[in-house]
Order: structure tokens, then sequence, then C-alpha cells
């Protein structure tokens, strides 16, 4: 799965809300039990349905064709496809299941993990991998890592993301700025934005164009050394020091003139406003803008880290893996299947295409990935490889739908800037601590 789509699964994904409850257990054993894995078929035979979301026809065309590959090894295995609208995605899946008729492979995204898990959503793979001694040490442990929730394997994936920087190049010569590096901190961010920013009106050149959806104030956070859901989830952390500090960071690039604010960009996204080639820098998108800006001619592009602060490096970590539903009627030829996908063969079958980094270290690291060209005249790798030491996981909220909202709401005050980080904050925890429970679990996505 690319990573545009990976952002957007978190996005959809985060708006749904999981009605089910303890889902039973299809084919893969008792749903008590989900440690407990069948024993190993002699062959693999039946349907697989795979799930998949509607606006992404190239992806489609990629699992189609990786379903004739799969198939000419197991004849005995049909695999179809079910397309279902984008915007509906993850809800249609979750009525598919809650109505006895589960696909056996679906997409699914990482703020949705703890709920996943949580309702018993998807099958624990951890004991299909220890039954057939399946080699998880090609994948980046960071991933599997993530994938990992209180010692459940939820899924795997073909690719992973995160968030970096984007920057204008043309924009830094012409200010006499250095390039950022992996160890640019804020202060060098601050200084390089103030040196590029010039103008006013609608000519004005910003040294940065800041988002305000969640991950980059998370990651803001982060790098400041707090956390927006501490101890498992159970805490509200948006008024500790840290935070106020981060989002006071955030704010005052809107106050001071050097980034556009929300309300500049939220019809057009900031994407479309870096495209317009009078922004330094890009923060808040991971390596799905690369493609969005792979035609740009009019000025030269770059990505980076993420710039340091007083904690050091922090980055949300996307993760679009593959699932099989625990209600799934064929889990082992799915398991089949979904292991050919994330093979070195299956990620090498749509690598020309894919806009995340490879999930195998082999493939990512590999000198035909990383000396493309396209990869070496943007840095369109070893930013995002750089980047996997500090990466940061999702908050464990199985009602993370629920929290996200209401944090959101909250801050609108911080965004117009009609208040400061410090009177809005408190009033984010004192909305939040109400809705979390030990560990983050209230009930629905």
């Amino acid at each position: 799965m690319n990573g545009r789509h990976s952002r957007r699964l978190v996005m959809t994904a985060a708006a749904a809300t999981l009605t089910l409850g303890a889902a039973a257990c299809g084919g893969g054993g008792d749903a008590s039990s989900p440690s407990s894995a069948p024993p190993a078929p002699s062959k693999v035979s039946g349907t697989v349905l795979m799930a998949m979301p509607g606006d992404n026809p190239g992806d489609l065309a990629l699992r189609k064709e990786l379903a004739k590959k799969f198939t000419a090894i197991n004849p005995d295995v049909k695999v179809t496809f079910t397309v279902i609208p984008g915007t509906s995605y993850s809800q249609k899946v979750q009525t598919m299941i809650a109505g006895g008729k589960a696909p056996d492979i679906f997409n699914g995204g990482d703020v949705q993990i703890p709920n996943y898990v949580a309702k018993k959503y998807v099958l624990d793979l951890k004991p299909y991998v220890e039954r057939e001694k399946y080699d998880l040490s090609g994948f980046y442990p960071e991933i599997i890592d993530n994938l990992t929730y209180e010692g459940q394997l939820v899924g795997l994936t073909d690719n992973y993301d995160t968030q970096v920087m984007y920057y204008n190049t043309d924009l830094f010569k012409k200010a006499g700025v250095a390039e950022p590096t992996a160890d640019w901190t804020w202060d060098d961010f601050l200084a390089a934005a103030r040196k590029i920013t010039s103008g006013s009106g609608s000519t004005k050149t910003y040294g940065v164009v800041y988002d305000n959806w969640f991950a980059p104030y998370y990651d803001r956070i982060g790098a400041n050394g707090g956390d927006p859901f501490p101890e498992n989830g159970t805490k509200c952390g948006f008024n500790s020091p840290e935070a106020i500090k981060a989002f006071t960071q955030i704010q005052d690039l809107y106050k001071e003139g050097l980034s556009p604010s929300p309300a500049a960009f939220s019809a057009n996204g900031t994407e479309q406003q870096f495209l317009g080639g009078r922004i330094g820098m890009l923060v808040g998108n991971g390596r799905w803008s690369a493609y969005s800006l792979k035609g740009v001619d009019k000025f030269g592009w770059k990505i980076a880290p993420l710039p340091k602060g007083d904690a050091g490096r922090a980055n949300f970590f996307h993760i679009s893996m593959f699932a099989i539903p625990r209600t799934s009627k064929n889990p082992e030829a799915a398991f089949a299947f979904l292991k050919y996908m994330v093979s070195e063969d299956g990620i090498k079958a749509g690598l020309a295409n894919m806009q995340g980094i490879p999930a195998r270290k082999a493939i990512a690291e590999s000198a035909a990935f990383k000396n493309d060209p396209f990869n070496v005249e943007h840095n369109a790798v070893k930013a995002f490889t750089d980047s996997l030491p500090t990466v940061r996981r999702a908050p464990s909220l199985t009602n993370f739908s629920e929290i996200n909202d209401t944090v959101t709401a909250k801050l609108s005050p911080i965004w117009n800037l009609k208040a400061t980080p410090a009177e809005v904050l408190p009033a984010v925890c004192a909305a939040v601590e109400p809705k979390l429970k030990a560990n983050g679990s209230i009930g629905g996505g």
C-alpha cells in the first residue's frame, strides 16, 4: 500500500466507530485463546476475499497482479477482491464482519490497532509465525515492534512511512541558508524560517508552512520530551510543560508570520501551499508528498528529517497494515497470500509505484532503490531511514476517534490565535480525562 493511502487510512480509520462486540473466532482458533493456532494444513486451498479501498486504483491493480502470481504457485487458492469507497472503507469492513460476511484480508490503520486488539477484531499472527518458523528478521524491527500490541502481532505490511520535512532548495539558496541536516534543532529550523520569510501580501514568501493535524503536534510534544497520552493512554499530557511549549512554538510561527495560518491553508492544505513555490519548508507530511511533487520543475526540493527538540527527534510512525479478521473463513490461505504480498518478490513487484519505504531492509537499503535517480535527487530514502530510530507509535487508545475529535474541537482557539496554549490546554485535558480509563479503553473506534 502506498504512503499517501497510509495517511488517508489513518484519518478515515480514526473517523470510524467500531460497534462490534468481542468477535467470535472463525477459522483462526478459539476466541478465548488468541495465542493458539491450528495445525498447519498440508496445502492451502479455497477462496481468499480481500477488501480494498476504491480510491487507489494503482494499488488495486498491484494486488490483483500479485494474486495472479500467487495462485499460479497455489492453484487450489482463488483470490477475489471487494472494492469499497475510500471514504467509508473502515466502517464498511466492520459492518461486513458484524454481519457475518468478513473479508479474509483488509487494510487497517495504525491508530486503530489498540481497538482491534481490545475488541478481538483481528487474528493474532504470532502463533502462525511461530508455527511456521516464519522469519521476521528481514523486516525493519521497528515495523514488527509497532505492529505488535499487547503481545499480539496484528498484521504485516510491505512499506512504512513517517513524518519528515520537505524544503525548497531554491529558496534556501536565495536566502543564503545552508540546507537542513539530520542534526538540525528547532533553533536551526526557526533561524532558517526567519531568513527565508520575505515580502508581504499575495506574493509573500514564508519560511515554513506548518500543518496542524495531530501528527505534527504529537511530534513536537515528543521532541520536547512529552507525551500526549502518557501511562499507556490512561493520562492526558496536553497540559504538561512540554506540550504547552510545543503548541507555543507552533502558534508562534503563525503569529510571527513565518507560516501561513491554519485559516489560510484549511481549504487546500499545506501541500498545495508548498507547491506554489513560495514556502521554504513543509512540516506535517510523509513520503506521500514526494509523489505530489514528482512533476514539479519550477523549483528544486528535497526531504530532511524533522528538527530535534529538547529531548531529540520524534516522528509519528505511519503503518498501514494487512490484517486478517478473526472471523475469516479461510485464515490459512489468507495468511499464505499475506506472506506473499510482503515477501521480497511481492514488494519488488510494486516498488516502482510504492510511495512508502519498503518494509524489508534488504530492499530499502539496496543500491537499486537508494540509487534510483529520483530518490537520490530528493533524498527520498535516507531522510526516512535516518528517522526510524525516533519513530513513535500511535497512542494506546481504543477510542482514538472520540478522543481526537474532542481534542481537535478544544484546540481551535490556538489555531485561530484567539488564546495562548497555556490558556487552552488545561481545558483540553479537562475534556479528555473523563474519556480515559485503564489502557485507554472505553469502547468504540
